[in-house]
């Protein structure tokens, strides 16, 4: 199963996919410089079931969105990142619409940076995200003390179990 990341810059993309495999996509080093991914990147992971999950970390901010639509094109799962202080930004709904645009149907929601905010207002957010994703499901979870961590990883493996491999 291939899964997109999608969303704002700095809301913790790479940092999550760097949770769930233990790899830093970042790879440039103007990338590890600037804090910023500008390229894509990519990290896999085996699954206890021994199915492969691989991950393409994309660029967030709009003078990058080309190279977010290269990555995005043919994935199995798109997973939409939101910063919980932040909430929805503006190249958010723009990448909400460009894995509509290139026929993502599959996608899954998460609330990222939940350790820096109220559980009010990851509630918020919630709602917010399952309103503009109403078939998606959402998951809130901290890049830094991987609190919702095991739930996004039962899920993904759950979804690569049920995945049909393709040629």
């Amino acid at each position: 199963m291939i899964v997109a990341t999608a969303g704002h810059v700095d809301h913790g993309k790479t940092s999550l996919v760097r949770q769930l495999t233990g790899v830093n996509t970042d790879r440039l080093e103007e990338e590890q410089h600037r804090g910023m991914t500008i390229a894509l990147g990519f990290a896999y992971r085996k699954t206890a079931t021994g199915h492969t999950i691989g991950f393409i970390d994309v660029p967030g901010h709009r003078r990058f969105i080309n190279t977010m639509i290269s990555g995005i094109r043919g994935v199995d799962l798109g997973m939409l990142v939101v910063d919980a202080h932040e909430g929805l930004m503006p190249q958010t709904q723009e990448h909400v619409r460009v894995m509509d645009l290139l026929g993502v149907r599959d996608t899954l929601a998460v609330i990222t940076k939940t350790d820096r905010v109220t559980p009010t207002e990851v509630h918020a957010l919630d709602a917010t995200l399952r309103a503009l994703l109403p078939s998606a499901p959402v998951f809130s979870v901290s890049n830094l003390t991987g609190a919702g961590i095991a739930e996004l990883q039962g899920e993904l493996e759950a979804r690569a179990t049920a995945t049909q491999a393709r040629a």
